[in-house]
């Protein structure tokens, strides 16, 4: 690396390479360093591939506008990148009557975030989209899709290259500090000054906020874990099915999906770990996931199933506290020249290209 950039970007998931692209446009010297030996292994690819419509984050905060915005972008560079994704259709499924004003609250806010198309539709169309679930009702978003989400990745990275970024994986960032008023970012091989450090860390975003001497945040990781049916049965599910949700848990319940490979993922659920990088021990019973999904489907079979891969979310809060948290995206309160993206889990997929802009947006223009 020269002895200053004027960008240092660290974190190589989603987010990272997408503000990486939009940076580079104009910008010389933009480096991203991933701790890992290749880029998006974390929380960017393990999870389920969903282009979200926005349905269930609250009006006016950073997770809806960046879900709304961020799905319409994405929707535009997978068509023009010809990155595999699909329109699958999303239901959303009350299992009676009971759960009708809960579908329409949450029809209600969708609207209220800019999400098109949403319609409640009763069971006989919900057999007509998709034949073999059960529900009294659903709310239906025509505007829910699916990607290949490697493939983003790799998109991703080939622009932010052929630009003039310079992309360093198996570089972790060990230490950050200000020598005569300039950033010095330290790896276990070399330093590099930088005019200005982008926190992209994911799961690790509090660690590297407190090597720059914030530490007002810390990450709860909470492990999902997926589920998935044998190749034969694969097709009991066309698009995406999901429960009502409950405001208790840290997640949206059991859900399906039809990836663009011809999968049919279960899960995930939402279960808070002490480690983040515990991906495989103790992993939840298949007869877990078979009992939460059979109700909505009961074409479902227990020896249908197998386990499938995990993901871990960077909370911003513990088990006992399922409250919403917002996206944090800003300049560092002491520090201009740093800007900390912290608690960017689900919808983070669908909103990278948005957030992406946002950073840009907040970037102090002198130096870069």
């Amino acid at each position: 690396m020269s002895d200053t950039a004027n960008i240092v970007i660290i974190g190589g998931g989603v987010v990272g390479l997408a503000i990486a692209a939009e940076l580079s446009v104009g910008n010389e010297d933009v480096f991203l360093l991933e701790a890992q030996p290749r880029l998006g292994l974390g929380t960017s690819t393990r999870n389920s591939g969903v282009i979200h419509a926005g349905l269930y984050y609250p009006e006016g905060s950073r997770k809806a506008i960046h879900c709304v915005e961020g799905a319409r972008l994405l929707y535009q560079f997978c068509t023009e990148q010809r990155i595999p994704h699909r329109r699958a259709g999303k239901l959303v499924v009350a299992p009676t009557t009971a759960g009708i004003p809960v579908l329409e609250r949450l029809r209600d806010l969708g609207e209220r975030n800019g999400a098109e198309g949403l319609e409640i539709i009763d069971r006989q169309r919900i057999r007509e989209i998709e034949p073999e679930i059960v529900g009294e009702a659903a709310l239906h978003s025509p505007n829910t899709g699916i990607l290949e989400a490697e493939e983003l990745i790799r998109v991703l990275a080939r622009k932010a290259r052929e630009q003039g970024a310079s992309l360093l994986t198996g570089t972790p960032v060990i230490g950050i500090e200000r020598r005569s008023g300039r950033l010095m970012v330290r790896t276990p091989r070399e330093e590099v000054g930088a005019r200005m450090v982008i926190n992209a860390a994911g799961l690790y975003a509090d660690e590297v906020a407190a090597l720059c001497g914030r530490r007002s945040e810390k990450i709860h990781p909470c492990r999902g874990e997926y589920a998935e049916t044998i190749p034969q049965r694969s097709n009991l599910v066309r698009g995406l099915v999901y429960p009502v949700p409950d405001p208790a848990s840290h997640g949206l319940g059991i859900h399906f999906t039809r990836t663009i490979g011809g999968r049919l993922l279960l899960g995930p659920n939402a279960r808070h770990i002490e480690r983040k990088d515990d991906y495989e021990n103790d992993r939840t019973p298949l007869d877990e996931f078979y009992e939460d999904a059979v109700t909505m489907l009961p074409a479902l079979r227990r020896e249908d199933l197998r386990l499938s891969y995990t993901g871990i979310r960077p909370k911003l809060h513990p088990a006992d506290d399922p409250s919403f948290a917002d996206f944090i995206i800003e300049r560092d309160r002491d520090a201009g020249d740093i800007i900390h993206l912290i608690g960017i889990e689900s919808p983070g997929l669908t909103s990278c290209l948005s957030i992406a802009r946002e950073v840009k947006k907040i970037c102090p223009k002198p130096g870069i």
